[in-house]
């Protein structure tokens, strides 16, 4: 999966190094941009519900359960989210390249 991401990226031309410090940096950026579409989709209970769920270090299966549950489009949040990143970012590769 990572090497499939790094081509629809362009990234095969950077170190290995330089490769991964990208991958998580981008990885942190889709997993915030789902929590805050997930905040605003729950109610403000729902979110100190799973604030306190979390406070008790759940496995991320029980939060992903938590997540489903109360929210009946999860997953293709999740797809959209990584999707309209993954379009972003081989739009902004493409523009470096360019230059």
């Amino acid at each position: 999966m990572i090497n499939e991401l790094i081509k629809e990226l362009v990234l095969e031309g950077l170190p290995p190094e330089q490769q991964i410090k990208l991958i998580n940096t981008m990885t942190e950026s889709v997993l915030k941009r789902i929590t805050v579409e997930v905040l605003s989709r729950l109610s403000d209970a729902d979110q100190e519900q799973l604030l306190a769920f979390q406070n008790n270090t759940p496995k991320p299966e029980e939060v992903e359960q938590f997540l489903k549950e109360k929210i009946p489009d999860y997953a293709s949040i999740q797809e959209s989210v990584v999707k309209d990143f993954k379009e972003e970012m081989k739009s902004t590769m493409a523009m470096l390249q360019a230059a």
